[in-house]
């Protein structure tokens, strides 16, 4: 299968409910996404953009459904307000955040 055809991400019956909600911010979601698909979410204020990225990046896990990627891939997700160390510099932050891909790199140069 040629990689534009190959499914690396989906979600299948996917919902999610606050507690206190009376009504599911996300119900029964179904898609996938393909090798090198650029994605969009658009919804008004409220409707569930944020918490289904949240779910997609593996940062909420307390919803109903199944998400499975392909082995291999993974997803980076920065909050609308991370949360950053004061103590540290904007190139540290940015060091940590490509460490993993740093050392591997460093390992393949020697």
């Amino acid at each position: 299968m040629s990689d534009d055809k190959k499914v690396i991400f989906s979600m299948s019956g996917v919902s999610k409910t606050y507690k206190n909600a009376n009504t599911p911010v996300l119900k029964n979601i179904y898609l996938s996404f393909f090798y090198g698909a650029k994605i969009g979410i658009l919804g008004l204020n409220g409707s569930g953009k944020s918490t289904l990225l949240r779910i997609i990046a593996g940062e909420d896990k307390n919803y109903q459904g199944d998400v499975v990627f392909s082995p291999g891939y993974k997803v980076g997700y920065l909050e609308q307000e991370p949360v950053l160390d004061d103590s540290k510099t904007v190139l540290d932050i940015v060091k940590e955040g490509v460490a993993e891909t740093v050392a591997i790199l460093d390992e393949y140069n020697k």
